[in-house]
């Protein structure tokens, strides 16, 4: 057999594991994304602590990104990535030995600060593989093939992740009515700790394809400051981050706000954090095709007329149910839209060499933005006095209106780069779609007829 026919069946192979690989690691760090909130509040954190907690480690996760980028300039991209999931995997046995020491009634003032220390260091190893892991997958995934492919891997992915957490929902809220909530908590991080040795096992298994970097291909930070707002990738990496802006100044609370505020019980509160995620099951094969067919952009623009309104929408529904049917279920189809969209983007505007550093520098600006929006909510719900009006709604409508302004301001001047077939869906018939699309849509293209112009 030769050379090529080993390049491509060892590729189809990867893409196979990665399915079951994105199984078990997806469901790991699901178990530590929708339960480290209710874990720090059990432990007596406060809602500063929480914020500290999200969003300091949001801007961690992109350091590590940046680490892990400059590693596989020299450095083998396996060697890279196993060694920022070995290190996530190290860092849950200090999740249950926290609870364990709790439990025991020591160390009550300090122990918050641990775990958001182990968090943090958690976060760091997560971006520190990322650059490697998104390099390698844009390697093996043929081009015309990848909203399909990775439409397909999330919606596999998450159907398992999602059962094994709702699941463990359950079994946390049975300990928690026995008085033994701390046992439930252990429980989870021992899932935690063994699915992600599970991912570690299948990475050994990756086909890593030959990957080289010449001195040319060596991106300074600067020079990825100076093109943001001339770049096509530039203009798209400061219209996400100034909307992760807005999405955190609210992101950190809606935990909280549950579960102090409304008083959900764990299983409701688990329930309603997947929700999203289980939509998107049902709607990752038709975005996975509208991707290859349409575009990146107009994915863009779905999610964008719908995730500024998610916020707003906390604000008039309190109950399990209205939340559920309202922004949970409009959040699974905007937010899959946009971060389906936002993935496919960077793989075709970055060339395969350039992808590890431009992600990583991507990521960084995120987590900025995450920072910065999650320590402004923080100081919003911790020391401004709100009296016309519920401090959470406070929050969730400034979270609203500033998304609504840097979708309206922003998203217009991103530009399409991928050739795609004629629309199969035409949002600009219809009804409810008409005035969102006067107000970005019309005006992105005629800048994106100038901007064309320009670069002839």
């Amino acid at each position: 057999m030769d050379v090529p026919n080993d390049d491509e069946n060892l590729k189809k192979k990867t893409m196979r594991l990665s399915i079951a690989e994105g199984s078990v690691g997806i469901f790991s760090s699901m178990l530590s994304d929708n339960y480290i909130v209710p874990f720090a509040l059990s432990i007596e954190s406060s809602p500063f602590q929480i914020g500290i907690l999200s969003s300091l480690g949001n801007l961690l996760s992109p350091v590590g990104q940046i680490i892990g980028s400059r590693r596989i300039e020299k450095h083998s991209r396996k060697s890279t990535l196993m060694g920022g999931v070995i290190g996530m995997g190290a860092i849950w046995p200090f999740f249950f030995l926290i609870a364990l020491i709790y439990s025991l009634g020591l160390l009550h003032t300090i122990l918050p600060w641990i775990l958001i220390g182990s968090y943090l260091l958690y976060m760091v190893f997560s971006g520190f593989m990322n650059p490697s892991w998104f390099s390698v997958m844009g390697d093996v995934v043929p081009e015309n093939f990848r909203g399909r492919y990775f439409a397909k891997r999330n919606l596999i992915s998450n159907a398992i992740a999602l059962s094994g957490t709702l699941g463990l929902s359950y079994l946390l809220d049975w300990f928690d009515f026995q008085g033994n909530i701390f046992i439930g908590f252990t429980l989870i991080f021992i899932f935690g700790f063994l699915t992600r040795g599970g991912s570690i096992y299948l990475f050994t298994k990756h086909y890593y394809p030959p990957y080289y970097v010449e001195d040319v291909d060596h991106i300074k930070f600067s020079q990825i400051i100076k093109e943001l707002p001339k770049s096509n990738f530039g203009k798209f990496t400061l219209f996400v981050s100034m909307l992760t802006l807005g999405q955190w100044i609210a992101g950190p609370f809606f935990s909280v706000y549950m579960l102090s505020e409304l008083h959900f019980d764990y299983s409701i509160f688990i329930l309603i954090n997947v929700f999203s995620s289980l939509v998107a099951l049902f709607i990752f094969p038709i975005l996975g095709k509208l991707s290859d067919k349409l575009g990146n952009v107009r994915l863009l623009q779905i999610g964008g007329i719908i995730i500024p309104l998610l916020p707003l929408f906390w604000i008039f529904f309190d109950t399990p149910l209205g939340i559920l049917l309202v922004p949970q279920l409009l959040g699974g189809i905007g937010w899959t839209s946009f971060n389906l969209a936002t993935s496919n983007f960077i793989y075709d505007n970055i060339s395969g060499r350039k992808r590890g550093t431009y992600i990583a520098f991507y990521s960084f600006l995120l987590g900025i933005a995450i920072l910065v929006g999650g320590m402004t909510g923080s100081v919003i719900i911790t020391f401004i006095p709100i009296t016309f009006m519920n401090r959470y709604h406070f929050l969730f409508l400034v979270s609203g209106i500033f998304r609504i302004i840097v979708v309206i301001l922003m998203l217009p001047k991103i530009k399409e780069v991928r050739v795609t077939s004629k629309p199969i869906l035409n949002l600009k018939n219809t009804s409810v779609y008409k005035w969102l699309y006067d107000l970005t849509l019309r005006n992105g293209d005629k800048i994106s007829k100038k901007n064309k112009k320009n670069d002839e």
